[in-house]
C-alpha cells in the first residue's frame, strides 16, 4: 500500500508541474462588430492599472505598461498620447485560493488462488487542501472614439516564490501570453490564426 501512494503522489506531482510549466491560462474575448483596421495608434488611460486609493504608478504597473507597448508596437502599432485610436487599461489582481479533494478510496483487488477468490481490502487515499495564491492580469483595448471595449485578454495563474523573484520575467511572459492571442496587427482588420 505503501508504494501505491508513493506512486500516485508522484503522479500528482508530474500533474501539477506540467500544469505550471505550460504557462498561464489565457482567456480572450472580442467585439465581433469592431472594424481593427482603424487602428494605428494606443496611449494608455490616465489611470491605467492603479488601485484606488494609489495616487502613484507602481513598480509593477510601469513593467506592465512597457510589456504591453513592445507587445503592440511589435504589432505595428505605434503611440500617440494625444490623438490614439486604441486606449489601453489594465487590472492586476491576486486572490488567495483554496483547493480540496475529498478522501479517494481504492476499491479492494480481487486473485484467483487454490481455486477460490481472495479480496484484498480497499484503503482511502487522504484528501488534501491546497492554499495558493493566484494571480490575475486582464488587458483591455477601447475604440476612443466610440469608447466601447473592442478586445479584452486576461491571464490566471498560481503565484510562486520564484515568480515574485523574478518580477520582470513573470510580467513580460504573462503580456507575451495574452498577446499571442491577440489576432491583429496595425491597420488591419484581417485576423491571423494565435501564435500556439
Amino acid at each position: 500500500m505503501t508504494q501505491m501512494k508513493l506512486v500516485i503522489a508522484g503522479v500528482m506531482v508530474l500533474m501539477l508541474s506540467a500544469c505550471a510549466a505550460s504557462g498561464p491560462r489565457i482567456y480572450t474575448d472580442v467585439d465581433p462588430g469592431a472594424d481593427f483596421s482603424q487602428f494605428y495608434t494606443f496611449a494608455f488611460i490616465e489611470d491605467a492599472g492603479k488601485d484606488t486609493e494609489a495616487q502613484y504608478k507602481t513598480l509593477s504597473g510601469q513593467r506592465i505598461e512597457d510589456a504591453i507597448s513592445t507587445a503592440l508596437e511589435a504589432r505595428g502599432y505605434r503611440v500617440d498620447i494625444h490623438n490614439p485610436d486604441i486606449l489601453i487599461n489594465f487590472h492586476l489582481k491576486t486572490e488567495e485560493k483554496t483547493r480540496t479533494s475529498p478522501p479517494v478510496y481504492m476499491g479492494g483487488y480481487y486473485g484467483y488462488r487454490n481455486g477460490m477468490y481472495v479480496g484484498w481490502p480497499g484503503y482511502v487515499e487522504p484528501g488534501y487542501v491546497d492554499s495558493y495564491t493566484e494571480g490575475t492580469l486582464t488587458v483591455d483595448m477601447v475604440n476612443r472614439a466610440t469608447s466601447q471595449m473592442v478586445w479584452e485578454g486576461t491571464a490566471v495563474a498560481r503565484v510562486t516564490s520564484a515568480l515574485r523573484e523574478a518580477p520582470n520575467e513573470t510580467i513580460r511572459s504573462a503580456v507575451a501570453s495574452i498577446f499571442a492571442q491577440y489576432p491583429y496587427v496595425a491597420g488591419s482588420g484581417v485576423a491571423v490564426p494565435p501564435v500556439q
